[in-house]
């Protein structure tokens, strides 16, 4: 695969615009990264990985990989409207919650205002006190510039443990 990396103002860009939408998540500005960061066209999905040993060779008779997330606009619309229920106790009260974006690597596609942007995601939450969690994503998106500027079109994450560590995954990477 032949990847041509993107133009310096481009990448910096796209870099600013996946820091801006890390502030918006971690803040729970569900409705503007709804409005502003999403495209109509949204596709969103984090499979489950699957772990096999080296010597493994039996990927081609695996089952296929188990979505966490396998969401479009509609759908996102409506786990973000949970929030508003009053019954999604886990967030009540609000977790505090940080995106740290790194390692973004942005290439040209083949379609003129589409660009394929890589990068890695540590979300640190802690509910109450006691209780902090820690996950790492490696996150392979599509990002299209439009009116609104860059758009996020696609975004397929793989989550790095074999098991979701936690009692929920009440949030968006």
């Amino acid at each position: 695969m032949n990847l041509i990396p993107a133009k310096n103002d481009i990448y910096l860009d796209l870099q600013r615009r996946l820091f801006q939408e890390a502030r918006i998540l971690s803040a729970e500005l569900y409705d503007e990264w709804l409005a502003d960061i999403l495209s109509d066209d949204i596709y969103y999905r984090m499979d489950m990985p699957q772990r096999r040993f080296r010597e493994d060779k039996s990927g081609q008779r695996a089952p296929a990989k188990t979505p966490i997330f396998n969401d479009d606009l509609a759908s996102l619309k409506v786990r973000i409207g949970r929030y508003d229920t009053g019954f999604v106790w886990a967030e009540n009260p609000m977790n505090a919650s940080r995106h740290i974006i790194s390692n973004v690597e942005v290439f040209e596609m083949d379609e003129k205002s589409q660009f394929k942007v890589y990068s890695i995601v540590e979300l640190h939450r802690s509910r109450l006190n006691a209780d902090r969690k820690r996950f790492t994503v490696g996150r392979e998106d599509i990002w299209v510039k439009s009116e609104k500027g860059y758009q996020l079109l696609e975004r397929l994450m793989t989550l790095d443990d074999s098991v979701v560590l936690d009692s929920n995954m009440n949030f968006f990477l």
